[in-house]
C-alpha cells in the first residue's frame, strides 16, 4: 500500500481539492470532503497494490524496484489479492455513502485503476492513463456539490492530466534505460531526448489551463501569485532533472506535492479574502 510513501496520495489529493474549492466557491462540503480524502487514501493504495501484483515478474529486473514486498516475498499474490479487495470493498462503501449520482465515473475510476500497470505493457505514453485515473475525482466532486460538470470541471481535468504525464515523466526518467531493456513503455522513452523539455511544457499547460480557471470564477490577485510561484517550481525541477540522475529524477517527481500544495493555498487564500 506504501502508506510509508504518502506522495502519491498527495498527487492525487490536490486535483480533489483545487475542484472542491472552485465547485464550491471557497465553501465546500466538509463531510463530502473528508469522504473524498478517505478515498484517495485508499484508492491510492488499492492502485499501488494492484500496479505491484502486475508488475512482481518486471519489478525483479529493475533496480529501484527488486526490493518491494511481492518481489522478495514478503508478501504473497493471494495476500496481496485479499488486501486488494479488502480496499476496493471500503471505497465502494463510501461510494454508497456519497451517493449513486457518481456511480459511472466511480466504475471508470476502478477500470483505469486496473488498466495502468497492464497499459505501460500496449500504451507508448501510459502516463496518459494514470492522468486520467488521477483526475477522475473531478467530475465526481463537481456533481456531487453542484449537479452537473461545467467547464471550469473540464478545464481542471486537463490541467491534471497535462500535470501527471509531466510528473510521471520526470519518474519515469529515473527507470528509462531499465524499462527500455525490459521492454516497458514510458512517456520518457516516447520523448527521446526531450524527455526533460517536454514536461515542462506540460507543467506550462497546466498553469494557462489554471489561469483560464482563474478568470472563469474571478479569482484575485493571490491566485496569479500562487501560480507564479508554481512556475518557479517548475523551473527548479527542469533544472534538476537536467542531469538525468535517477535520485534527482525522483526528488523532481516529489517536488510536485509543493506545486499542488501552492496552487490550493492560492484557491483558498483567493476565496477566503476575495
Amino acid at each position: 500500500m506504501r502508506l510509508n510513501k504518502p506522495i502519491g496520495i498527495y498527487l492525487l489529493m490536490w486535483p480533489m481539492l483545487w475542484a472542491f474549492w472552485v465547485s464550491a466557491n471557497g465553501q465546500p462540503n466538509i463531510f463530502y470532503l473528508l469522504l473524498f480524502m478517505i478515498g484517495a487514501v485508499l484508492t491510492r493504495s488499492a492502485g499501488c497494490v494492484i500496479n505491484d501484483y502486475f508488475d512482481r515478474d518486471i519489478d525483479s529486473k529493475v533496480e529501484r524496484t527488486k526490493e518491494r514486498m511481492l518481489v522478495s516475498g514478503k508478501v504473497s499474490s493471494n495476500e496481496a489479492t485479499i488486501i486488494f479487495i479488502a480496499l476496493i470493498s471500503l471505497c465502494i462503501l463510501l461510494l454508497l455513502m456519497i451517493g449513486a449520482d457518481i456511480l459511472i465515473y466511480a466504475l471508470i475510476s476502478f477500470c483505469l485503476l486496473v488498466i495502468y500497470p497492464i497499459s505501460k505493457r500496449v500504451i507508448k505514453i501510459p502516463q496518459l492513463i494514470l492522468g486520467i485515473a488521477f483526475g477522475s475525482s473531478i467530475p465526481m466532486v463537481y456533481i456531487v456539490q453542484m449537479g452537473e460538470v461545467d467547464t471550469s470541471c473540464i478545464l481542471l481535468y486537463l490541467a491534471t492530466i497535462s500535470w501527471a504525464i509531466s510528473y510521471d515523466t520526470y519518474y519515469a526518467i529515473a527507470d528509462k534505460q531499465d524499462d527500455i531493456k525490459i521492454g516497458n513503455k514510458s512517456s520518457a522513452i516516447l520523448f527521446g531526448n526531450n524527455d526533460i523539455h517536454a514536461p515542462y511544457w506540460l507543467q506550462m499547460l497546466t498553469i494557462t489551463l489554471l489561469i483560464i480557471v482563474g478568470l472563469i470564477n474571478n479569482l484575485n490577485l493571490i491566485f496569479y501569485v500562487a501560480l507564479f510561484l508554481a512556475t518557479l517550481i517548475c523551473i527548479y525541477q527542469k533544472i534538476l532533472v537536467s542531469s538525468r540522475k535517477p535520485y534527482q529524477c525522483i526528488s523532481a517527481f516529489e517536488n510536485n506535492n509543493y506545486f499542488g500544495l501552492i496552487i490550493f493555498f492560492g484557491l483558498l487564500l483567493s476565496y477566503l479574502y476575495e
